[in-house]
């Protein structure tokens, strides 16, 4: 009897600890999984696989508290609908950049005082098209750096998304070149051939290697030279529009609407009649973005 209340304790002295043993470990698990936490995932032996499709394999699906940011991790499979948000943020980035680009000097974007008027936009559109693509006279910073850097950017969104080299390449290509060069920016000057040449093949050898780099930054913890700050900062330019975007859903909940408008007024009848009595010229040729947020 005495040797079966011994076994008995002894056999419940040992589940007390294994408990305990297993509370421990799930505590240091936990805290390994936290992205601010200083323990790196090259630690706890990840693989890189591990860490690009990190999901069931790193536990982010245990809670969202222990699971790196979606900009930081890249999707298993193709995920379109996180590319097309991502898409939207770069369109409502590029709007505000030429819209900040026509307030530099002529010096910067060699941008004439003809090329800021926009007051007829369809036909100036057509007309630099028609007229180009052009060797450009542009700052070698411009074509060698700024637009190897952007066609990374873009090549970086379409790798988050879950696209692989070739297919992100394919859609750094497409927005360098037909919604920057022959789109947006061609409302004010003509095509660049540099642009179009150096924008995507460069961008994609850029992009690449700005993947990687993120890759390694978020393996070391999120620490670039021993500081998270440097590590931040490192970060945010090698995947700005991952930040941009996140930063920009999560004020609006990620409930939009975004629709083009074709009437000055934006179907207001109000404004329109408003307008009209204080003897304004309506605008036959307009083109605009009408953008609806939930907060």
């Amino acid at each position: 009897m005495r040797f079966r209340s011994t076994l008995a304790a002894a056999t419940l002295l040992c589940a007390q600890s294994a408990a305990a043993f297993d509370a421990s470990t799930l505590n240091f698990e936990q805290q390994a999984y936290d992205y601010n936490s200083s323990v790196s995932y090259t630690q706890l032996g990840l693989s890189d696989e591990a860490l690009e499709n990190n999901d069931d394999t790193l536990g982010f699906n245990d809670s969202p508290a222990h699971r790196l940011p979606r900009y930081l991790t890249t999707a298993p499979e193709k995920d379109w609908d996180y590319l097309m948000g991502q898409t939207y943020t770069i369109l409502g980035l590029s709007v505000a950049t030429v819209g900040m680009m026509t307030f530099l000097p002529e010096s910067v974007t060699n941008w004439t005082a003809e090329d800021r008027d926009f007051s007829n936009l369809t036909k100036k559109w057509w007309d630099n098209v028609s007229e180009g693509p052009v060797w450009d006279k542009d700052d070698h910073y411009l074509n060698y750096v700024m637009h190897p850097y952007f066609g990374g950017v873009y090549y970086t969104a379409a790798r988050h998304s879950g696209f692989n080299e070739f297919e992100s390449f394919v859609y750094s290509f497409t927005m360098s070149t037909f919604f920057w060069e022959y789109g947006v920016e061609s409302f004010a000057e003509v095509p660049s051939i540099q642009d179009i040449i150096v924008t995507p093949l460069f961008g994609a050898a850029v992009g690449e290697w700005m993947y990687l780099a993120e890759k390694d930054i978020v393996a070391n913890g999120g620490e670039v030279l021993g500081s998270e700050t440097i590590g931040d900062v490192s970060l945010f330019f090698l995947n700005p529009v991952g930040h941009i975007h996140h930063w920009v859903t999560g004020i609006w909940q990620g409930d939009t609407e975004v629709q083009m408008s074709y009437d000055p007024w934006f179907n207001n009848a109000d404004a329109a009649k408003f307008a009209a009595d204080a003897g304004a010229n309506y605008d036959n040729q307009f083109i605009g973005m009408q953008v609806s947020l939930k907060f």
